[in-house]
């Protein structure tokens, strides 16, 4: 009879221990695939049940997942391609995908996260039949996107909890994708002591990094920006110059209105001037109406 109590006990501590959640993890309740989606990509050759077990692996070995029946976040993939690639070394399997997280926020709002993997893996010498070696690649190849892709959606979630210095530090990571999830981050909570740190990144090796840091400092709104914006138009291609002049617009001030001016005739490429001459109109919009309400503030309602 104790015994039997004792494997009762036993038995119900190891389904709490399952269950328990580790410290901030959020609990998944749904993981989705859709079979039209797996239909696209045939190489990949994986049914549906399968997937999602990839899946709950790559999210639970974050330590930043766990999925639970019953739980209201849920994670949905799309597998963007599955592809053969014929190289050198013998032919490789490569998967590019998207994992969107749908969660609650602090405040109870449901809000979405999405994050991008890719993997490769070379189909291996020993896995048997060419069939086999290719489903063992594309299974290996998956795997690695979707470890790729959970990582990055810990990252954002990580990022969310962190102080201001923590994220400035992450400014200065090796990895491109923790460096843009920390201007994000930054981005959003608008702190102008941040402006320096985020100024320092428009010199980003990556220009998504650098864009995503232009975007940051408008979002501040910090006049600061203004001249290292103007220099970053002196050492980037004309696609990127047209994006930072439509920053320079957002910010205003006399230093942007008159560097728009002067690029709006003088600019040597085509697109750069056009855009000039955009922003500079916006800019002037935007001043124009500012000066108006100044002139004439709403007046309180009488009662």
């Amino acid at each position: 009879m104790l015994l039997s109590r004792a494997k009762v006990l036993a038995a119900c501590a190891a389904a709490l221990s399952c269950n328990r959640l580790p410290p901030g993890a959020v609990a998944v309740g749904t993981l989705s695939v859709s079979d039209g989606n797996l239909a696209r990509v045939p190489e990949l050759g994986m049914p549906a049940d399968q997937v999602r077990k990839e899946m709950k692996a790559a999210l639970e070995r974050t330590r930043h997942f766990a999925v639970r029946e019953g739980a209201t976040a849920r994670v949905r993939l799309d597998l963007e391609s599955a592809r053969r690639l014929a190289g050198g070394e013998g032919a490789a399997a490569d998967v590019q995908l998207v994992l969107e997280l749908t969660a609650a926020s602090p405040e109870g709002e449901p809000e979405r996260t999405v994050s991008e993997g890719a993997g490769r893996a070379a189909s291996a010498a020993d896995a048997g039949t060419e069939a086999n070696a290719r489903l063992a690649a594309f299974e290996s190849a998956l795997r690695g996107a979707l470890d790729d892709a959970a990582r990055g959606l810990a990252w954002q979630l990580e990022s969310r909890r962190k102080t201001d210095d923590e994220l400035s530090r992450d400014l200065a990571d090796v990895d491109p994708r923790v460096r843009d999830y920390a201007i994000r981050a930054l981005a959003d909570r608008r702190s102008p002591a941040v402006v320096p740190q985020l100024i320092a990144r428009l010199e980003d090796d990556n220009p998504a990094v650098a864009l995503r840091a232009v975007g940051a400092l408008v979002a501040i709104g910090d006049r600061r920006a203004v001249e290292p914006l103007i220099e970053m138009t002196r050492k980037r291609p004309p696609q990127l110059v047209a994006q930072v002049l439509y920053a320079l617009a957002s910010l205003g001030g006399p230093t942007a209105e008159a560097f728009l001016y002067t690029l709006e005739s003088g600019a040597p490429d085509d697109e750069v001037r056009r855009a000039a001459n955009e922003a500079l109109a916006e800019l002037r919009r935007k001043r124009d109406e500012a000066s108006a309400h100044d002139a004439n503030p709403t007046r309180p309602r009488s009662h």
